[in-house]
């Protein structure tokens, strides 16, 4: 991913806006891209500024650094949490499918046998 693409990903991923496949090249060049890094990190603490004020509440967080941090954290979490989902979802339909072929093979070999 080049740096003009991750720029203007960087307000859907404020948004949590972002496809899987998307949201880990960014993600992954945004680690490895300091201005890259800094555009995201600017934006973000707009963002969260803008929030807290529109929210009004006394519970503020201002190490918005931290913040970015934790929410970059979190969407690595998600990340792996989806490639785990869909490879237990693979592996059910593997094993769905050999439980369907052995009962086939069984039934089949049981009628040979009453034949």
């Amino acid at each position: 991913m080049d740096c003009q693409t991750a720029e203007g990903m960087v307000s859907r991923y404020i948004k949590h806006d972002l496809p899987l496949n998307e949201l880990e090249e960014f993600l992954d060049h945004v680690q490895n891209c300091s201005s890259c890094y800094d555009e995201l990190e600017t934006y973000f603490i707009v963002h969260e500024v803008t929030h807290q004020l529109d929210d009004d509440s006394s519970d503020s967080v201002l190490d918005f650094k931290k913040l970015l941090e934790q929410d970059i954290r979190k969407s690595r979490r998600y990340i792996r949490k989806k490639k785990v989902s869909w490879l237990m979802f693979g592996v059910s339909i593997c094993l769905l499918i050999a439980t369907i072929a052995a009962i086939l093979i069984f039934v089949m070999m049981e009628t040979n046998y009453i034949l």
